[in-house]
């Protein structure tokens, strides 16, 4: 018989209670299967940045790929680009079963052992600024999915070409709606996210200099931030076993630019490679918001 059980009934029978009530004392106390508990997702611990070094998903443990099935329900807006992550996630369960996501666009699934993802807003699934944070109407758009779903505990939106010509005050608003839906939602973990890699010249520097806002709001207030530009920017050659940026020169500096091994439009303007690379980034995020450590 194991040890501890033993010391399990020696200790009940000393005290004179019921090993029975015990057991269903410790399992009220130990449970964690709400997606809304600290710990599942919801009013998550995890701070920092999911960029091109969290792209190794045989890294991430089968138990916690399991876990963020059970634990996260997550509300993703987005336009075109935005769908690479989707795409990624899509493309990742072809090649592993283990990796399940169910996708409702306008609502909510419930299926057991996947990840369940609400896509859009409720009657919209192509989700530009002012559908999401930047119109009073998008705001209450917001508001909807994650009332009208209380199972939801992480919402990202993300960017398509804005940043590209997006000035520092409208920047500042998407941060500051996006603070103030984390005041009402404090059972949500919003992610922040950067601005796709795609442009060069004069516009390619703007988004660079929008992204840095962005970053550093992320970093001097602790908050979660999708990296989505430097996803773009890095390419992993295994030839070389490597990882490669890629850049161009403007004004004195040197700015990400879209790697040209992800030059195409397989899905959502660029490659199925560029995809997975995103796809196995969000089940990084999600492993770690739900209580990975990490390695």
């Amino acid at each position: 018989m194991n040890m501890s059980y033993l010391i399990f009934l020696t200790f009940t029978k000393i005290l004179r209670i019921p090993s029975a009530l015990i057991l269903i004392l410790l399992t009220a106390t130990c449970s964690n299967s709400n997606p809304a508990d600290p710990g599942g997702g919801g009013g998550s611990s995890f701070s920092g940045l999911i960029d091109h070094s969290y792209c190794e998903l045989n890294s991430i443990p089968a138990e916690w790929i399991d876990s963020v099935q059970l634990n996260i329900r997550m509300h993703y807006a987005h336009t075109s680009h935005g769908g690479q992550l989707t795409t990624g996630l899509d493309l990742i369960e072809s090649d592993d079963s283990a990796c399940d996501v169910e996708t409702g666009y306008s609502w909510l699934p419930d299926v057991t052992d996947a990840l369940c993802i609400f896509d859009g807003q409720e009657g919209d699934t192509y989700i530009g600024p002012e559908l999401f944070w930047e119109t009073s109407d998008g705001m209450n758009m917001t508001r909807d999915v994650l009332t009208n779903n209380q199972a939801i505990n992480v919402c990202m939106w993300c960017w398509c070409g804005q940043m590209d010509y997006y000035n520092e005050s409208q920047v500042q608003g998407y941060i500051d709606s996006m603070s103030v839906l984390e005041s009402e939602f404090s059972g949500v973990t919003f992610v922040y996210m950067t601005g796709n890699a795609q442009s060069s010249g004069s516009e390619g520097y703007n988004r660079y200099l929008r992204n840095q806002q962005v970053r550093e709001f992320c970093e001097n207030n602790s908050k979660i931030l999708f990296d989505f530009a430097d996803l773009d920017a890095w390419w992993y050659n295994t030839s070389t076993s490597q990882w490669e940026q890629n850049t161009y020169s403007w004004s004195g500096s040197e700015i990400p630019l879209e790697h040209e091994e992800f030059n195409g439009d397989e899905a959502g303007h660029t490659t199925f490679e560029s995809c997975r690379q995103k796809g196995r980034a969000v089940w990084w995020m999600l492993a770690l918001i739900d209580g990975w450590e990490g390695i």
